[in-house]
């Protein structure tokens, strides 16, 4: 439980943000029964929670179409911050927004409430739930600039989302409300719909690869329908949405890597991140061959369990093959070499896992095979004259499984364990 010292105060949820499991008691306790806030929540607030906020900041507060951005690179802008997270819905923001407000951020923009609709949660409601939640926030931050971005139409052609079917109304519905809800508030409405909806209200095919979510080219739109509101004057029109030059440092992983804001972690706007959504390296030689390609100042590449995807796209398991693992990470290491000769490599280990959940039990036994296979990636590592990265050593307990605090589901991890790792990171890339 939360000592009552610390929920004593909203400044004290960066301090609760510091132990993974006092920031899942706070929002666990906050989360109305009819929100179950998933594992992926949790771990993506208590990032935040180690994230700090100031005056100068513009953040991009919301759910996965927030989350998916990488703000920042599109604006080249450092104080352009995601603060989204994948399946909330406005109680999830309204329980973790002083972690925003408390910052008092130049501007927000938020767009929040289509996950409610999917919950079958009717469109006055939501409105309503929303309203409060612009109160909340004007009253954190009465000098924050606060701007209100409706939904963006869905595309039900794909059959992707059950929850979804038939909501096209309801969208529209929602959207006529929402705007009354900004007038109301005195805040300013970004009205997105009419930039993504065909001559059917639908969002076309070519902007998204499943109906709902959005793919480069519609980022590419939204960041031109919002870039007056982010400055004045400001005109989108980049050649490259997420540009790297040779002044960056890119790290290329699997979704751990993807879990975290390393650009804030690390305090260097040049530090970007590139990544599957599987957790098997097989797709890692491409992507690496693809970054080089911009002949960045460095790319730190992070080893992953099993070389190939198996058909259930979950790849954490204690079969793997660490002879397949290291040929992948060496085809990486030969792919940047032959696309950029000038880019400089380092090879981080691989991250311990937690085998006391349930699903991860079976790594109880090859705790030495993971030690093993650290091993012969440090001496690949050697063999090219990269540099070597231990993060392994700080991320595992004297057992060799994943720290306690570091994770909620044995593999994920939570705002401590990106913070450690970032210090790993840090003299590496600085240098």
């Amino acid at each position: 439980m939360i000592k009552k010292t610390i929920i004593a105060s909203a400044i004290g949820l960066c301090a609760i943000a510091a132990n993974a499991n006092d920031i899942y008691d706070y929002l666990s306790q906050s989360a109305p029964e009819a929100y179950k806030y998933n594992e992926y929540y949790y771990q993506r607030a208590s990032h935040f929670a180690t994230l700090p906020v100031d005056s100068d900041d513009i953040i991009i507060l919301g759910n996965s179409l927030s989350d998916n951005g990488r703000w920042n690179e599109a604006f080249n802008d450092a104080n352009v911050k995601n603060r989204g997270i994948i399946s909330d819905v406005v109680q999830g923001i309204s329980d973790r927004v002083s972690l925003v407000t408390q910052g008092h951020p130049k501007k927000i923009f938020l767009l929040i409430g289509v996950n409610d609709v999917s919950h079958h949660i009717a469109p006055d409601s939501i409105a309503e739930a929303v309203e409060k939640l612009i109160v909340k926030i004007k009253t954190e931050t009465p000098e924050t600039e606060l701007y209100l971005q409706s939904w963006l139409p869905i595309n039900n052609d794909f059959k992707r989302y059950k929850n979804m079917i038939g909501k096209e109304m309801i969208i529209l519905q929602g959207n006529v409300l929402l705007e009354q809800v900004a007038r109301r508030q005195g805040v300013t409405w970004v009205n997105l719909f009419p930039a993504f909806a065909d001559k059917d209200c639908k969002l076309p095919a070519h902007l998204t690869n499943d109906g709902l979510h959005l793919n480069e080219a519609g980022y590419r739109i939204w960041c031109n329908e919002i870039a007056r509101y982010i400055a004045p004057g400001y005109e989108f029109n980049p050649t490259e949405l997420y540009p790297i030059d040779n002044d960056d440092v890119v790290l290329i992983g699997n979704n751990l890597i993807g879990g975290a804001e390393w650009h804030e972690l690390l305090g260097n706007g040049n530090v970007k991140s590139r990544n599957t959504w599987l957790d098997a390296c097989d797709g890692f030689p491409a992507l690496a061959k693809s970054v080089a390609k911009k002949a960045p100042r460095k790319i730190i590449l992070q080893s992953s369990y099993n070389a190939v995807s198996d058909d259930k796209r979950a790849n954490v398991s204690p079969q793997f093959n660490v002879d397949s693992i290291v040929a992948k990470m060496e085809a990486s290491i030969l792919a940047i070499r032959e696309q950029s000769p000038e880019t400089a490599i380092a090879l981080q280990s691989l991250v311990p896992v937690d085998y006391t959940f349930e699903k991860y039990a079976d790594f109880a036994t090859v705790v030495k095979q993971v030690k093993a296979a650290n091993k012969k990636l440090k001496k690949l590592a050697k063999k090219y004259g990269v540099e070597w990265i231990d993060v392994y050593s700080v991320m595992a307990d004297k057992n060799g499984k994943l720290k306690d605090s570091y994770t909620n589901d044995g593999f994920r991890l939570m705002g401590a364990a990106y913070s450690a790792w970032a210090e790993v990171l840090r003299p590496y890339v600085n240098e």
